[in-house]
């Protein structure tokens, strides 16, 4: 009676065994499409057999837990690579900006004001000389100076909506951080029986993982189950406890500064990669590179327009500065010569006839104030445009060659994670077949029970 109790038991383990399959293959297929799940499996044992004279004799299966397949360091490297892929994205979405603001070497406006005007001042130049075109020449410059601002209202703008996006970002951070102390939490109460919590550690690892897309952080599991998560050196959290970014914006450097605050003292954060690594470094550098070297243009046009005009009289004026400023920003054309034109300067004597100023102004379009060898203020801002559309197209390279990395890190992190449905199905039916087989040796002890009571 004893031996077939046993064997009983024994098939009712193989039962319970196949059931808790069966549960872990239906909550696979059901987050099949779940951002972050990892794919579960049962561990299975067999019991300590029963010793007997004659050998021993096996008391089934035992459910020793449900395991999370998930292979950290590939997903470590694929924060990391994610990390770069979104700080190379966020300089060229910028740098396409800005291409979008000043246009191409073969199709830019302010290129072609800029050609327009000194064309105007060789027109002004050309026999036989006719002094209304002087209307020209001042009302290309304001077209110019117009262009000029325009380019600087739209950096102004992209830059607005960077520190906007950076702001954004600082909150969504600090938001994640909060999460994963909030998982860290649960995590620490659901594993106090020694079995870990598999659904509430794959929500943290997609957490950290969208940390890491916005600054790349790395992390560091304890032994209670919980995670720290560490940035440049620094412990942003640790269990339940969060520190936050404090984002400060600084008049002085345009833009804001990240920092910690601990133990009430304020310390810098050190960013390397992620999109807000690349969002100030777009701001930063791009961005400023840009205007510096539009403004450096503007200023090159101003000084050497203005150094030729002050030379040159007319009936009513002498010594007149063309330009005013020294940005894109600030340039103007003289308040003076827009008022009344006649004021613009054609040659040094003064006469009718005299139009060498004006030529010499012309020709700056091809070569600098400094004579032959020199860059001309047209060949500096083509110098510009060309940088851009390198850069550009070298940040389109990076971003084409980091996504492709990242899609073969997430290929291979499928292959170990991911829920194949097919799999599943046929995980399904093994555990289906064994449950039926379990459930026949049952009835097949139940016969021999109710065999050997008749018997009595």
């Amino acid at each position: 009676m004893s031996g077939l109790n046993s064997i009983m038991d024994t098939s009712l383990s193989a039962m319970f065994a196949a059931q808790a399959g069966l549960a872990t293959t239906g909550h696979n297929i059901a987050n099949a499409n779940t951002p972050g799940y990892s794919r579960q499996s049962v561990i299975l044992a067999p019991r300590r057999p029963d010793i007997l004279s004659f050998g021993a004799i096996g008391r089934g299966v035992e459910i020793q837990g449900i395991r999370r397949l998930q292979d950290e360091f590939l997903l470590q490297n694929l924060r990391s690579q994610n990390a770069r892929l979104s700080s190379f994205t966020s300089t060229d979405t910028t740098l396409y900006e800005i291409e979008n603001i000043l246009g191409s070497v073969d199709n830019d406006h302010l290129g072609d004001s800029m050609t327009n005007f000194f064309n105007a001042w060789g027109a002004l130049a050309q026999p036989p000389i006719d002094s209304s075109l002087k209307q020209d020449v001042v009302t290309n410059a304001m077209s110019l100076v117009n262009d000029f601002h325009a380019v600087s209202d739209s950096l102004d703008d992209l830059e607005a909506d960077i520190e906007k996006d950076i702001g954004n970002e600082i909150s969504n951070f600090n938001q994640l951080l909060d999460q994963v102390a909030d998982l860290n939490k649960q995590i620490m109460v659901a594993e106090t029986n020694g079995q870990p919590a598999n659904d509430l550690r794959d929500q943290r690892d997609y957490i950290i993982s969208e940390v890491s897309k916005i600054a790349e952080v790395s992390s560091l599991e304890r032994e209670d189950g919980s995670k720290d998560i560490i940035l440049g050196g620094r412990t942003m959290v640790a269990r339940d406890s969060v520190t936050h970014f404090q984002s400060t914006y600084v008049e002085t450097d345009r833009g804001y500064e990240l920092s910690i605050v601990t133990n009430g003292n304020k310390q810098q954060v050190g960013l390397t990669t992620g999109k807000l690594q690349g969002l100030m470094d777009s701001r930063d550098t791009q961005i400023n590179d840009v205007r510096e070297s539009l403004d450096a243009v503007a200023k090159q046009l101003i000084t050497e327009v203005n150094n030729l005009h002050a030379q040159g009289r007319t009936g009513t004026s002498s010594g007149l500065p063309f330009f005013t400023g020294d940005s894109i920003h600030t340039i103007e054309v003289n308040p003076a010569l827009v008022s009344n034109t006649d004021m613009v300067a054609m040659g040094r004597s003064g006469s009718d006839g005299d139009a060498e100023l004006a030529q010499e102004i012309a020709d700056l379009a091809k070569m600098g104030s400094g004579g032959s060898g020199t860059k001309s203020v047209t060949d500096e801002y083509r110098s510009l445009l060309t940088n851009i559309a390198s850069q550009r197209a070298s940040y389109s390279m990076r971003v084409e060659n980091q996504a492709n990395v990242v899609a073969s890190l997430e290929s291979r992190k499928a292959s170990v994670t991911g829920v194949s449905l097919d799999e599943e199905g046929a995980n399904m039916v093994r555990y289906q077949n064994s449950y039926n087989a379990a459930a026949k040796v049952i009835s097949t002890v139940q016969q021999l029970l109710d065999t050997l009571l008749n018997m009595v």
